[in-house]
């Protein structure tokens, strides 16, 4: 009944798309939005949040915040979800025969020709009451692709597929119908029951033909578009992530993608010189660099949206920045720098005071 109402008409930018080859984007758009995905249990334990914080703790000292105890937090003193912790709960529930050539799972795919996908950026918005308890109680993730939409013309479409993530306490012996009802809302402003609400554009690109890897490869060395990065922050953080932490945030997140893991593959399959940092790994590193400065002003992240423009790469230097925005009170702008000083990731926060 639900998923009825979301029906939206194909938004397209560009040409006008063919109809008649296998993976025309019109088809694809209608097989993706009648789709239910599984929803996402888990216990709200502290250990996945207490292993996240260990992982980032060394990476800049003003990332530690007083994490100075590496034993596990206990249930009885409770502390809420950090935010940006939710990440590393509610992985994809898929076995193994559920996965991709490249690591990646099913439930998003639009499937061939579209086998390469990336992490476009996306939207989180934190209830004002704060995350929930890590007190060990059930809780659930509602997924719902809200929209698809392609951009290019066929065959070379690109599909962003739009994904929303709702986050809430359930009762133990709790339906999935029950689950729906309670946390999915029309209204995507809506809270409703949710805790968290999470956006997700997930870009998926056609297989890359020999003669565009050997041009990729040639141009290894040449670096990216430089995109102007905003200047005077008021905070900044040089980072430099590795192989290490890569393989971790990847075993956290239950997370397979080979353009993280292999290089081989990362190098001479997808084009791209080196190991590609998560997408939401920077989100990550994002929202913990913005709470730990915004303690002594006594604020809370309410709401981020961003935008991943270029890739960072493994054990290349990058940046992370902030400065409160001068039109609007309680807005900043936080952006990331990739090695040669340009605008890799660019985000805008909304702030509340801390309760």
């Amino acid at each position: 009944m639900y998923r009825k109402s979301l029906q939206r008409p194909w938004r397209h930018h560009g040409a006008s798309l063919s109809t008649s080859s296998p993976g025309r984007p019109w088809v694809v758009r209608q097989e993706l939005m009648s789709r239910t995905l599984p929803i996402a249990y888990d216990y709200l334990q502290p250990q996945p949040s207490h292993l996240l914080n260990l992982t980032l703790a060394d990476l800049h000292p003003k990332l530690k915040l007083n994490f100075r105890d590496t034993s596990l937090p206990s249930t009885e003193h409770i502390r809420r979800l950090p935010v940006g912790h939710h990440l590393v709960y509610f992985p994809p529930q898929v076995p193994l025969s559920e996965l991709l050539p490249d690591g990646t799972d099913v439930l998003h795919s639009p499937g061939k020709p579209y086998t390469r996908r990336l992490w476009a950026g996306g939207r989180v918005r934190f209830k004002k009451s704060g995350g929930p308890y890590l007190q060990g109680k059930r809780a659930a993730c509602v997924e719902t692709i809200r929209d698809v939409i392609g951009k290019g013309d066929w065959p070379k479409t690109q599909i962003t597929v739009k994904i929303e993530r709702r986050i809430g306490l359930v009762h133990n012996g709790q339906t999935d119908e029950s689950t729906r009802s309670r946390l999915f809302k029309e209204d995507e402003e809506d809270f409703g029951n949710s805790v968290i609400i999470e956006n997700r554009d997930i870009v998926f690109l056609p297989t890359k033909s020999q003669e565009q890897l050997k041009e990729d490869k040639e141009n290894f060395g040449l670096g990216e578009r430089y995109i102007k990065p905003p200047q005077d922050p008021e905070f900044s953080l040089p980072i430099t992530p590795t192989k290490a932490l890569l393989f971790r945030f990847s075993a956290l997140t239950f997370n397979a993608h080979s353009i993280h893991l292999d290089q081989n593959y990362t190098q001479n399959i997808e084009g791209y010189r080196n190991l590609l940092v998560h997408g939401p790994l920077t989100l990550a590193l994002m929202l913990t660099a913005l709470q730990n400065h915004f303690v002594k002003r006594m604020l809370v992240v309410q709401e981020i949206q961003y935008k991943n423009l270029i890739p960072l790469f493994v054990d290349e230097k990058m940046r992370i920045c902030g400065k409160p925005q001068l039109s609007t009170e309680g807005n900043w702008d936080v952006w990331i720098e990739n090695k040669d000083g340009g605008l890799a990731v660019r985000g805008t926060v909304q702030t509340g005071s801390m309760i």
